[in-house]
């Protein structure tokens, strides 16, 4: 669902955002309360990133990607009703994909031949803000971490990609590249990012890491393409769908899971 702005994308483009956020918000309360359409509407802004996470765990065929996305998606039909709002559909998402299981080992050659050995949330902020360029208010709610705790994440994975060892940099040098990855993620505004660049300029192993991660990211776009649906192929994924949630039950959730999800939305479901 790539309705966030990051690095590289113009602040104009934040209230169309917002607007589509909304749009998915009101689909969302309309499949809790069991409209087949709004969820099959809502869901499908998902797809690409569902189908990238499952390229990741080794669902490199895109038949077999596109019936284990049908999988996802039921299992999100089935417990519709518990999610309120968008961030409990996207912390609900990250919990199902967290809990599948790798189809094969990933084995990628260079330069993407550490992919393959990424964890589970590595994984989802590779495909989330990288690639469908969630906002870090979205990744906090679903990933349950702080907004620190997130530049740090991102920090760790340019690194682990590129192959980039944090560890044997001086400290101050390590400080440095947590400020270019932020300078990476389009955090700063024109007055500090051009102050990073300034106090950047002759580190040379700083320097490295942003060259290396940018050209990685030139790439990750080709990357990109393989690990997707093509457009014929969701229209059929989401005619299957249709037909499949027709007949099929939904849980209710009792107060004490709507409580207890409000928090960690893992409560799926009471019994």
């Amino acid at each position: 669902m790539a309705l966030f702005h990051s690095s590289g994308t113009n602040a104009h483009t934040v209230p169309t955002a917002k607007a589509e956020r909304s749009q998915i918000r009101q689909l969302i309360k309309k499949a809790a309360h069991g409209n087949l359409s709004a969820f099959i509407q809502a869901t499908s802004h998902y797809l690409d990133l569902i189908s990238e996470y499952l390229y990741l765990v080794g669902y490199t065929d895109p038949v077999d990607r596109s019936f284990e996305i049908q999988k996802i998606l039921s299992d999100c039909w089935r417990y519709a009703p518990y999610a309120r709002r968008v961030s409990d559909f996207e912390r609900f998402l990250q919990v199902h994909l967290e809990n599948r299981k790798e189809s094969s080992t990933l084995d990628l050659a260079n330069p993407h031949n550490f992919l393959g050995a990424l964890n589970h949330r590595e994984r989802f902020l590779l495909v989330a803000r990288e690639f469908q360029h969630w906002s870090k208010k979205s990744l906090k709610l679903s990933l349950r971490r702080k907004e620190k705790e997130i530049s740090t994440d991102l920090m760790l994975l340019k690194s682990k990609l590129i192959g980039f060892r944090n560890s044997m940099l001086k400290q101050n040098q390590q400080a440095k590249v947590r400020q270019v990855s932020e300078l990476l993620e389009g955090v700063y505004c024109s007055k500090q990012a051009r102050k990073v660049e300034q106090e950047i300029a002759g580190n040379y192993h700083v320097l490295q890491y942003k060259a290396d991660w940018l050209a990685y990211r030139c790439e990750l776009v080709e990357l990109k393409q393989k690990m997707e649906l093509t457009t014929t192929e969701k229209t059929a994924l989401k005619e299957r769908l249709s037909i499949h949630l027709k007949q099929a039950p939904t849980e209710s959730p009792k107060f004490s899971d709507n409580l207890i999800n409000h928090f960690s939305f893992v409560r799926l479901p009471s019994n």
